[in-house]
C-alpha cells in the first residue's frame, strides 16, 4: 500500500511539473518570461491534452480488461473512426451550421462513436472477446473509408478532417472550443473508474465472473459504451491519436500490479502525462515545423506495440 501511494504521489508531482513545463515551452517562445497572453493561449492546449490523455489511458485499460487482450486499444473498436466520421457527416450536412453552433461537433462525435459501438455489440452478439475485437477492426476500416469519402466530396471540410485523422487538433484548442469535450473526458473518466470491480472479476474468466455474480454481457456492454464516450470526447480535442490507450495501462500495470482499483487511476494519470509530453516535445523540438502529438506517440508507441505483440506470442 505504501509503495502504491508513493507511486501515485510521484506520478502526480511529475504530471504537475510537466504541465508547468508545457506552459513555458513552445514554438512561439520558451521560459516563464513569456507574456501572459501567450500563456493563456497555451493553457487550453495543456488542459485538452491532460483530459484527453486521461480518458484514453482509462479507456485503454478498460478495453484490455473487457477483451482480456493486452493489445486492445480504443482505436481497435472503431470508436476513433466512428467519432471522426460523425464529425465528417456533420460538416458535410452543413459546415457553416457546425462552426456557428460549436456544441454540435462533440455531439456528432459522441453520436458517431456510440453508433459504432452499438453496431459492434450487435454484430458480435455473444461471440468471444477475440471475435468482438476483430469486428471492431473491421468497423474501424469502414469508418476510415467513410471519412475519406466525405473529405473527397466536400473540399471545404477536407483540411479539418485530414488534421483530425493526423491527430493535429490540439494546436487549435481554445477554451470556447475545448470546454465541452474536456467535460466529456472527465465525466467518462470518472465513470470508467467505477468499472474496477467488474474488470477484476472478468480477469478471472467469464465463467468465474458469472459465478461471482457479474453480468458478463452487461459489464462488457457498459465498458464498450463508456470507452466510446471517453474516446469520442478525446477525439474532439486531439483528433485520432494512437497508442496512448495501449501504453498507459501497461506502464500502470508494471508499477502497481494488475488490480484495477489501483491500475485504472494510475493509467489515467500516465495517459495524460504521455499525451502532454508528446505534444510538448512535438512543438518544442521542431519549432519551424512542429510535429503533432499523434506523430510523437507513434514514434514511441509503434515499437512498443511490436514488443508487446512479440511477448504475447512467446
Amino acid at each position: 500500500m505504501d509503495r502504491r501511494a508513493g507511486t501515485f504521489g510521484l506520478a502526480a508531482c511529475l504530471l504537475a511539473l510537466l504541465a508547468l513545463g508545457a506552459l513555458a515551452c513552445g514554438s512561439a517562445g520558451f521560459g516563464w518570461g513569456a507574456n501572459g497572453e501567450l500563456l493563456m493561449l497555451r493553457l487550453p492546449r495543456v488542459l485538452a491534452a491532460l483530459a484527453a490523455g486521461c480518458a484514453l489511458g482509462l479507456g485503454g485499460a478498460n478495453q484490455q480488461g473487457v477483451f482480456r487482450n493486452p493489445l486492445a486499444d480504443p482505436g481497435l473498436t472503431g470508436v476513433f473512426g466512428g467519432a471522426l466520421l460523425g464529425i465528417a457527416l456533420l460538416l458535410a450536412g452543413g459546415a457553416d451550421f457546425a462552426w456557428n453552433h460549436r456544441w454540435t461537433l462533440p455531439a456528432a462525435a459522441f453520436g458517431g462513436a456510440l453508433a459504432t459501438s452499438g453496431v459492434l455489440m450487435l454484430a458480435a452478439g455473444r461471440r468471444s472477446s477475440a471475435q468482438l475485437l476483430l469486428a471492431g477492426l473491421g468497423l474501424n476500416a469502414f469508418t476510415a473509408a467513410g471519412t475519406l469519402v466525405v473529405a473527397a466530396r466536400f473540399p471545404e471540410a477536407r483540411d479539418v478532417l485530414v488534421n483530425g485523422a493526423a491527430g493535429d487538433w490540439l494546436g487549435s484548442a481554445t477554451l470556447e472550443l475545448a470546454w465541452a469535450p474536456i467535460l466529456g473526458c472527465l465525466s467518462a473518466s470518472v465513470l470508467l473508474l467505477t468499472q474496477a470491480g467488474a474488470l477484476d472479476r472478468l480477469a478471472l474468466g467469464e465463467d468465474t465472473a458469472r459465478c461471482l455474480g457479474t453480468e458478463v454481457d452487461a459489464a462488457r456492454r457498459h465498458g464498450v459504451l463508456l470507452t466510446a464516450l471517453a474516446a469520442a470526447a478525446a477525439t474532439c480535442l486531439v483528433g485520432q491519436v494512437a497508442f496512448i490507450g495501449l501504453l498507459a495501462p501497461h506502464l500502470a500495470r508494471a508499477l502497481v500490479g494488475p488490480r484495477h482499483g489501483a491500475m485504472l487511476p494510475l493509467a489515467g494519470l500516465l495517459g495524460g502525462g504521455l499525451l502532454l509530453l508528446a505534444d510538448t516535445l512535438g512543438r518544442s523540438l521542431w519549432t519551424q515545423a512542429p510535429l503533432s502529438a499523434a506523430a510523437m506517440t507513434a514514434l514511441l508507441g509503434a515499437p512498443a506495440f511490436v514488443w508487446i505483440a512479440s511477448r504475447r506470442h512467446e
